[in-house]
């Protein structure tokens, strides 16, 4: 009784304000929806079964396909991260592999959520995921559609590219449906049973952090990038051209000037120093004199100071070996003996072997001297750079113009086979075989994993009926 009191006098305030809190509390309150839609749900219990079931299918499905998407191509969910927090103005070079952790952990957790939903297991604990899952992407993904930090929320990485308000919209559903399953989720069924749950979880994580060590390590399965493996990298088509529109970017005198290309140049003489160019937009130039903007423009290469386009170097005949480096800062002095020593093999293969970076003259010219390398390096946009390969370092193998494999620079084994060609080592140590087709290994590995979910599907059926 005293306590009753004491809440009373604690809730009352001068001016009738605890009137208008109690009309708010009561608006708030959702109890006599529940208390209306009991009977309803008493009534109709298969109603309410089947709807779990096609929530379990739709928030279950969503985030398997997020999370896979995402786990095969594990850089790029890095570099979309990356966007983010330098979108927040969040310093990524002092997180370290804190970054990297975190893209992991993400799509982890999303495809397990998922896989879990799908198979009924932890039918109190996965909803609860679920739920403050969405908590944290609702606001997030509605900061994004206002602000537009960026132009793609990348929440099913490459695969699919929706809008951002799309991504809100979607998200307002995924968290509506997750509600109804912290409510009604144990109503319908377990596929497996409790029981095997955790060996069925331990099946899950195995096989989506198998498909992100391959993703990350060599390259991702399934390339959903403008440059796949066959792909024409220069000479796309005949009768048209893709080029790109530039800025460059000056400073004198402590400001900063911007010229396009149809400007004249300032002479580095008169005080002027370059600083960086920046890719606007690129156009289609055909017989037609026409021009249109394209979404899958050429590769475009440029001197090391950036201010010269020498993409003429990729030659339509023979074969090259190209090393990306899409950050030149993050290279690992490490690499610096492998990658001389893969120049050496290429000498040897009588193969051109040069390298294209993203990075300042001066981050260029530092890398050169701490490395001793002896081989070309040219420059290019980081994005184009990570769009052709993954990795940092990464190797893209052309012949003809034609990219005929590609890997990362940490797959390849360089202490053994001393006598071996640069092919030869990539067959020899790549983790997806030149022979073998990468959609082909995700469809063999999603194959025994769903061959180990059945099975314990099968045992929970025969064993615990």
């Amino acid at each position: 009784m005293k306590t009753k009191q004491k809440l009373e006098t604690v809730r009352k305030t001068p001016l009738g304000i605890e009137k208008r809190f109690d009309r708010f509390g009561e608006w708030l309150d959702t109890s006599w929806a529940i208390k209306k839609a009991k009977p309803i749900f008493d009534r109709y219990p298969k109603v309410i079964l089947t709807l779990t079931w096609i929530m379990r299918l739709i928030v279950g499905g969503t985030f398997i396909v997020s999370g896979l998407s995402k786990g095969i191509d594990p850089w790029g969910t890095f570099y979309k991260m990356s966007e983010y927090l330098s979108a927040m103005h969040i310093p990524i070079s002092e997180l370290g592999n804190t970054v990297l952790s975190l893209a992991f952990l993400l799509f982890s957790i999303e495809f397990i959520i998922g896989a879990c939903l799908l198979t009924g297991c932890f039918r109190k604990a996965t909803p609860i995921m679920a739920s403050l899952f969405m908590l944290v992407m609702l606001p997030l993904t509605l900061w994004i559609a206002i602000a537009d930090p960026v132009a793609d929320c990348g929440c099913f990485g490459d695969f699919l590219k929706i809008s951002n308000w799309a991504t809100f919209i979607k998200n307002v559903f995924l968290s509506l449906a997750a509600v109804w399953l912290l409510k009604f989720n144990k109503s319908a069924g377990c596929l497996i049973t409790p029981y095997l749950q955790w060996i069925a979880a331990v099946g899950m994580s195995t096989y989506i952090m198998t498909v992100a060590y391959i993703g990350y390590w060599q390259q991702p399965l399934v390339d959903f990038r403008p440059y796949k493996i066959g792909t024409q990298l220069i000479g796309v088509e005949e009768d048209a051209e893709f080029l790109p529109v530039f800025e460059f970017i000056y400073e004198k005198d402590g400001k900063e000037h911007v010229f396009s290309e149809d400007d004249d140049l300032p002479d580095e003489s008169e005080g002027w120093k370059f600083v960086r160019r920046e890719e606007k937009s690129f156009v289609k130039n055909n017989d037609s004199g026409s021009s249109a903007e394209s979404d899958n423009p050429d590769f475009r290469i440029w001197n090391e100071t950036g201010d010269e386009d020498v993409t003429e170097i990729l030659s339509s005949t023979g074969d090259q070996t190209i090393l990306l480096i899409p950050d030149i800062t993050d290279l690992s002095m490490a690499t610096s003996w492998k990658i001389n020593r893969l120049y050496d093999i290429s000498e040897y293969d009588g193969t051109d072997f040069f390298a294209i970076a993203a990075g300042s003259p001066e981050e260029i010219e530092e890398w050169r001297d701490l490395s001793s390398g002896q081989y070309a390096i040219y420059t290019s946009e980081d994005t184009s750079i990570k769009e052709l390969a993954r990795g940092n370092p990464a190797l893209v193998r052309l012949s003809g113009g034609r990219i005929v494999w590609k890997t990362a620079l940490s797959a390849l084994n360089l202490d053994d086979n001393d006598n071996d060609s640069m092919e030869e080592r990539v067959i020899s140590t790549s983790i997806l075989r030149l022979e073998r087709n990468g959609l082909q290994i995700l469809t063999g590995l999603s194959l025994i994993l769903l061959s180990f979910l059945a099975a314990l599907a099968l045992i929970s059926f025969l064993r615990f009926r």
